[in-house]
C-alpha cells in the first residue's frame, strides 16, 4: 500500500462515528445531549486553541500532507518536523510519523493531535495498524467542543473499529483550569456492536468531596435503551421527614419499559413505586402502582392508575383512565404539592368513540372515587351522539345515560334528544343566524321516594337569533400599520318555562360565568335543567390587529343581557331571579409587548352596584431566566386572592424564584415558596422551601428542596422545579384565540 494511502487510512480510522461518540456519550448517563454552555457564565467555554481551523478547503477524498522533512528507506516511510495531515474535516499533527509498509504499522510521537469540528485529542504518542484496524494512544487529553466536555486518560485503545478501551480516565464540563466537579473511572470499555459501555470503579467528585461511587456500571452508547439505576433523589418535608428515592429502569423490549423504585421516608416508612409503559402500533398503555407500608398508623396504602389510548381503525378509538387509592387521606399525606394534596375526586372512565365526517358517537362508563367528600352519581353507561349536516343547517345531539350511586338515593336512566335547524347569511361585513331546537328529555327512575313519579318527561322548544357586524379602519401606532375593528353583536333567546322541580339532579350544575356565557342557550350545564328564557343580549367587541404579523394585540369585549321575564327554573335551594338585567360583563386581553400578556375580566351587578367577580392577570417572559406572573382573583362572598410567581436572574451567577398565594379574605398565606440558585459555568445548586395549608385548612406543611446539578452529567437531590412554578393561572394567547 502506498504510504500516502496509509496515512489516509489512519485518518479514517481515527474519525469513525463510534470514536467520536466514545467521548461524547460514554462519560455521562445522560449522554450530554441537552447540555449547552451559558456563554454569560462561560464566555470561553471552548478555548480557541482547541477550535478546528483550515485555510485549505478540501473536497471529496483529497488529502494534504506537510512536513519539514521526509524520507523512504526500504519499506519505511518517515515524516519529521511539524507533520500535518489534512483530510476532509480532520487534522492530525505530530513531530514524527513513521510508517512500516511491511506490516502496516504507523507510529506517531511528539505532541500528537487529532482535531475535528467535534472533538480534539492530544496524546504523548500513538500507534496504529491499518491492516487490523487497531490504534493505541497514551497520556491523552481530550476536548469535546459541542458540549464543552473535556478530560484525560492514561491510554486509549481502539480494536477492529468496533471497540475502544480507556484506562484511568477523568471527565468534566468545567472550563480549562477549573475542576469543580470531576468524574473518575479506572476503566471504560465501549463495544459498538453491542452498543454498550462498561465502566469500573466510577466516582463523582464535587469540590474535592466524593458524592457517588459505583464499583461498576454499564450504559448504552447508541439509540437503544438499557436497564439500570437512575439518579437518586433526596429531600426533607414535614409530612414525610427525610426522603430518599432510588429508581431502577427496566428496558423490557423496544416497545415496553418499566421504572421501579424505592421511596424511603423517615416518618412514613418504605414505599414501592412503579410505572409500566407499552407502546403498540396504534395505541399506548401506561400503568402505575405505588404501595406503602405506613409505619405511622400500621396501614397498607396504595395508589394505582391505568391510562390507555388507541385506535382500532380510522373511525374507532378508545381512551381509558382508571384510578384508585387506598384511603381518603392518601394525597393529603403523600401529595408533593398544594394541587396534589387538594385532590377530592379521582376520575375513572372508559370512552369508546366512533368518528364520522358528520360528527361522532361516544360510548363510555364514567365514575369518580370521592375522597373525604360526598359520592357522586356514576354514568354506567353513557351514550352520546353529536351530528351536523355537511352544510351546517341541521344538527342533532342525543344522550342516553344510566345513573347509579353508592348511597341509597334516587337512581334512573335519562334520555335527552335535541334536534335543531339553523341557517346563516352574511359576508365579511355582517352575519345573521337564526336557529330553532326542540329538546326532549325523558326519565325512567328507580329507588324513588314515596309519591315520586317513576317516569318523567320534559319537552322544550328553543329559538335563537344571532347577528353581528364587522367594521374596521386602518391605524398607524408607533410606526406600525394596525387595524382597529368594531364588532357589535345581538343575540336573542327564547325558551318557555316548564316546571322541572320534580326532576332529580344527576349531573347538572351552574357553570363559572364568562363573557362567552352571554350566548349560551342554557344557563345550566347538564340536561337535568333547561333554563327558561326570553332575553336579548347586546355585546360589543373591538380588536387591534398588527398588520405586520397578523397578531391580535388587544381585544376588548363588553356585554349585558336584558331579561323580559323572570328566570323561574332553578337548582334546588336557589330562588327565582327577578332581575331585569344580567351582570355587566367585560373582558380585556392583550399584549404590552411581544414578551408580555395581560387579561382583565369582571362581572358588575347593576342592581346592587357591586362587583361580583374580578380576574386580573399579567405575565412577562423575556427568556427562561427572566419571567414573572401577577394575578388577582375575587368572587364576592367566596374568595379574594393574590398570586405571585416568577424567576429572575439576580446577577451573573445568581437566580431567584418565588411563588406566593395569599387570601385577602382570610388574611393568611395559602402557599408560599422561595428559592435561590447559584450557577457557575459547569454546575449549579438550588435551595428552595415551600409552606402551604393542608386540605383541612388549619395545618401547615413545610418542605425543603436542595438540588445540585453537575452540568452535562447528572442531578443530585430533589427536584425544585415545582418551587418556582410560574404558571400564569390564566389562558395562554393560543387558548384565547
Amino acid at each position: 500500500m502506498p504510504a500516502w494511502r496509509s496515512l489516509i487510512a489512519i485518518t479514517q480510522l481515527l474519525s469513525i462515528r463510534y470514536f467520536q461518540l466514545v467521548i461524547l456519550c460514554s462519560l455521562s448517563w445522560q449522554c450530554l445531549a441537552e447540555y449547552k454552555s451559558d456563554f454569560l457564565l462561560c464566555p470561553a467555554a471552548v478555548d480557541d486553541a482547541y477550535q478546528y481551523h483550515t485555510e485549505q478547503p478540501l473536497t471529496g477524498n483529497q488529502t494534504i500532507i506537510n512536513a519539514d522533512d521526509s524520507k523512504v528507506q526500504d519499506n519505511i516511510f518517515s515524516l519529521d518536523g511539524n507533520v500535518e495531515i489534512l483530510a476532509s474535516e480532520k487534522r492530525i499533527k505530530a513531530e514524527h510519523v513513521r510508517y512500516d509498509n511491511s506490516n502496516g504499522t504507523i507510529e506517531m510521537s511528539g505532541d500528537v493531535t487529532l482535531n475535528t469540528e467535534i472533538f480534539r485529542v492530544d496524546a504523548e504518542k500513538g500507534q496504529a495498524n491499518t491492516r487490523n484496524n487497531q490504534a493505541e494512544f497514551s497520556q491523552i487529553e481530550y476536548q469535546v467542543k459541542k458540549f464543552s466536555g473535556r478530560g484525560t486518560a492514561d491510554s486509549l485503545e481502539i480494536n477492529n473499529r468496533t471497540a475502544a478501551t480507556l484506562e484511568k480516565l477523568t471527565y468534566t464540563t468545567c472550563p480549562i483550569g477549573n475542576e469543580d466537579w470531576l468524574l473518575k473511572a479506572d476503566k471504560l470499555r465501549i463495544d459498538q456492536q453491542e452498543e454498550v459501555g462498561r465502566a469500573t470503579n466510577v466516582s463523582v467528585w464535587f469540590k474535592g468531596v466524593p458524592l457517588m461511587y459505583l464499583p461498576q456500571f454499564s450504559f448504552p452508547t447508541g439509540d437503544n435503551r438499557k436497564s439500570g439505576f437512575l439518579n437518586p433523589r433526596i429531600g426533607q418535608s414535614t409530612k414525610m421527614g427525610s426522603e430518599l428515592r432510588v429508581p431502577w429502569y427496566w428496558n423490557i423490549a423496544p416497545n415496553r419499559d418499566a421504572t421501579i423504585g424505592l421511596h424511603q421516608m423517615s416518618k412514613l416508612g418504605s414505599q414501592i413505586y412503579s410505572e409500566y409503559r407499552h407502546l403498540h402500533s396504534n395505541a399506548e398503555t401506561n400503568l402505575k402502582f405505588d404501595y406503602l407500608d405506613d409505619e405511622s398508623n400500621g396501614l397498607a396504602r396504595y395508589q394505582t392508575q391505568l391510562l390507555h389510548s388507541g385506535k382500532f381503525n380510522d373511525r374507532w378509538e378508545i381512551l381509558a383512565n382508571i384510578q384508585d387509592v387506598s384511603d381518603d387521606n392518601y394525597f393529603n399525606d403523600l401529595g408533593e404539592s398544594l394541587v396534589g394534596s387538594n385532590i377530592t375526586f379521582l376520575p375513572r372512565y372508559i370512552n369508546l368513540q366512533r368518528n364520522h365526517s358528520l360528527g361522532f358517537l361516544l360510548i363510555r362508563a364514567h365514575e369518580f372515587q370521592a375522597l373525604d367528600v360526598a359520592d357522586t352519581y356514576q354514568r354506567l353507561p353513557q351514550i352520546i351522539m353529536d351530528l351536523e349536516s355537511a352544510d351546517g343547517h341541521y344538527q342533532f345531539q342525543g344522550e342516553l345515560t344510566r345513573f347509579d350511586h353508592r348511597d341509597d338515593v334516587t337512581l334512573g336512566t335519562r334520555l335527552d334528544l335535541t334536534p335543531g335547524v339553523q341557517y346563516q347569511w352574511g359576508n365579511d361585513a355582517y352575519y345573521i343566524k337564526p336557529a330553532a331546537y326542540l329538546r326532549h328529555t325523558r326519565y325512567q327512575l328507580r329507588n324513588t321516594t314515596a309519591g315520586q313519579d317513576k317516569q318523567l318527561d320534559r319537552t322544550t322548544p328553543i329559538v335563537s337569533f344571532d347577528s353581528g357586524m364587522f367594521f374596521e379602519r386602518p391605524l398607524e401606532l408607533n410606526g406600525r400599520s394596525q387595524t382597529l375593528t368594531l364588532e357589535p353583536r345581538m343575540f336573542y333567546l327564547y325558551a318557555p318555562y316548564d316546571d322541572q322541580s320534580n326532576i332529580p339532579i344527576f349531573d347538572t350544575t351552574i357553570p363559572d360565568f364568562r363573557f362567552a356565557g352571554l350566548f349560551r342557550t342554557n344557563r345550566f350545564v347538564g340536561p337535568d335543567r333547561q333554563s327558561d328564557a326570553n332575553q336579548l343580549t347586546l355585546a360589543l367587541s373591538s380588536r387591534l390587529i398588527d398588520n405586520g404579523d397578523n397578531r391580535e394585540r388587544l381585544r376588548l369585549s363588553v356585554g349585558q343581557t336584558i331579561y323580559f321575564n323572570a328566570r323561574e327554573v332553578t337548582l334546588p335551594g336557589n330562588s327565582t331571579d327577578f332581575g331585569d338585567y344580567s351582570d355587566f360583563t367585560g373582558e380585556v386581553e392583550g399584549q404590552f409587548s411581544d414578551n408580555s400578556q395581560f387579561r382583565v375580566s369582571g362581572l358588575w351587578d347593576p342592581d346592587t352596584s357591586k362587583i361580583n367577580k374580578v380576574v386580573m392577570a399579567y405575565g412577562y417572559k423575556r427568556d427562561e431566566k427572566h419571567h414573572y406572573n401577577l394575578s388577582y382573583r375575587y368572587q364576592r362572598n367566596l374568595f379574594e386572592q393574590t398570586i405571585l410567581s416568577g424567576r429572575w436572574r439576580l446577577g451573573v451567577n445568581w437566580n431567584g424564584f418565588a411563588g406566593w398565594t395569599y387570601s385577602l379574605r382570610d388574611n393568611q398565606s395559602i402557599e408560599s415558596s422561595l428559592g435561590f440558585e447559584y450557577e457557575s459555568c459547569c454546575w449549579s445548586i438550588q435551595v428552595g422551601a415551600r409552606r402551604y395549608l393542608s386540605d383541612n385548612g388549619t395545618d401547615r406543611e413545610n418542605s425543603v428542596y436542595i438540588q445540585l446539578n453537575l452540568k452535562g452529567m447528572t442531578n443530585v437531590g430533589s427536584s425544585v422545579e415545582t418551587v418556582g412554578d410560574t404558571r400564569l393561572g390564566y389562558r395562554s394567547r393560543s387558548e384565547v384565540q
